[in-house]
């Protein structure tokens, strides 16, 4: 068998060639990063998401007992389109204040606004995390991972191996920062000094034993620029985040009421947040040759829609208008989102982050569709629409 290091240079060439973009060797044991991870859920921060208290992710030992080493490979997923409006602006006069127009990585071309690329149509729109545009990535990466382990299957005839993306017992982001491919920035992602955090993880276990790179230094310094954007304060501190206060757990992982106090801040996000990257100074926007995760073009069916009016244009996940989004009906989310990681948050939990946003927008043109809603069987939808209405009553 080949020597260690030259095992693992031909592993990660063999990776990079399969299509990723950053690739890393951890060892299988990292110290305290997994204790702090199986803390964090005791302090009750994790919410809902019991799975992350299964015992099997205090050590990959616990999921394939022969392990020796992981491989951890990111994929980018960012793409040419640029942040929000409403988040353009807010950053854009943080930015102006304090003079630290570099340090941000935000887009400065002025020409190309939101609705430009989004598309016509005048109202207010929704924001969808920027990682649920295209494709499911779990289908996208496993594909990927499953080619690569072939590939190590045949150098290294034998090895055994478990496959993950972000579905399995395995705190990928510990071994991620062990492996080098970035460290773990104030907002508890992995950051890369070239490509930023837009990118996505997937890992493999095996029982080679593989030269581990060394992790990456911390450098986000003395910025602060994640915890000052977060709306709901979830980065209760640096490198700490309290997931029941997150807009992305909120409007995905809760299955129950939105709480009340965080409704405001929620804003137009509709299924997940992305500004605590938005704002991160390393995330320079540099995009990703990745057809996948492009926004994709959807559309309510012909004839009756979700308020009973006339069916849409097609529409662009990419900033879509509210009102194009509300117009999907059950049949129209299970088809649209059938390979989508929007399936996660269900079509009720979508109409409730539609009645928040709705309530949100100020827009007295939504009380009708949103009384409505106030009369659907479902009571976390009609309790989030009532809400809406009484904001947008007050306003």
């Amino acid at each position: 068998m080949m020597r260690s290091v030259n095992l693992a240079a031909t592993v990660k060439q063999m990776a990079l060639e399969t299509g990723f973009a950053l690739v890393g060797i951890a060892p299988a044991d990292v110290g305290n990063d997994l204790e702090f991870a199986r803390q964090w859920v005791e302090r009750g921060f994790s919410g809902e998401m019991r799975y992350l208290a299964n015992p099997k992710r205090a050590h990959p030992r616990r999921v394939l007992p022969s392990v020796q080493s992981v491989i951890c490979v990111g994929l980018v997923y960012d793409t040419e389109y640029p942040y929000s409006t409403q988040l353009q602006s807010a950053v854009g006069s943080r930015r102006e204040a304090e003079g630290s127009e570099q340090k941000t990585g935000v887009r400065s071309e002025k020409a190309e606004s939101s609705e430009e690329i989004a598309g016509e149509g005048d109202g207010p729109r929704a924001w969808i995390s920027r990682y649920a545009w295209g494709k499911d990535y779990h289908r996208v990466m496993r594909a990927r991972l499953e080619k690569l382990r072939d590939a190590i299957n045949k150098l290294a005839p034998g090895a055994e191996t478990r496959v993950f993306v972000d579905t399995g017992p395995v705190v990928e982001r510990v071994f991620a920062r062990f492996s080098g491919i970035g460290w773990m920035g104030k907002n508890t992602c992995i950051i890369d000094e070239e490509k930023g955090s837009w990118f996505f993880l997937g890992v493999i276990l095996t029982n080679l034993e593989l030269a581990p790179d060394l992790p990456a230094p911390d450098r986000c310094g003395s910025c602060t620029a994640c915890l000052q954007a977060c709306p709901t304060g979830a980065l209760i501190e640096p490198y700490v985040m309290d997931a029941t206060r997150c807009i992305s757990y909120l409007t995905i992982e809760l299955k129950g009421s939105i709480p009340a106090e965080y409704r405001a801040a929620v804003g137009a996000n509709v299924f997940g947040c992305d500004i605590c990257q938005d704002v991160c100074p390393w995330n320079s926007r540099r995009g990703s040759q990745e057809t996948s995760f492009q926004p994709q073009t959807v559309s309510a069916r012909k004839g009756e829609t979700a308020d009973s009016g006339s069916a849409p244009s097609p529409f662009s996940l990419f900033h879509p208008l509210l009102e194009d989004l509300a117009s999907l009906t059950e049949d129209d989310f299970r088809r649209v989102f059938a390979h989508s990681p929007i399936k996660r948050a269900k079509y009720r939990g979508l109409l409730r982050n539609l009645c928040v946003a709705m309530g949100n927008s100020g827009e007295r043109r939504f009380i009708p569709r949103l009384e409505r809603l106030s009369r659907h069987p479902d009571p976390i939808v009609s309790e989030h629409a009532r809400w809406a209405l009484d904001r947008l009553q007050i306003a």
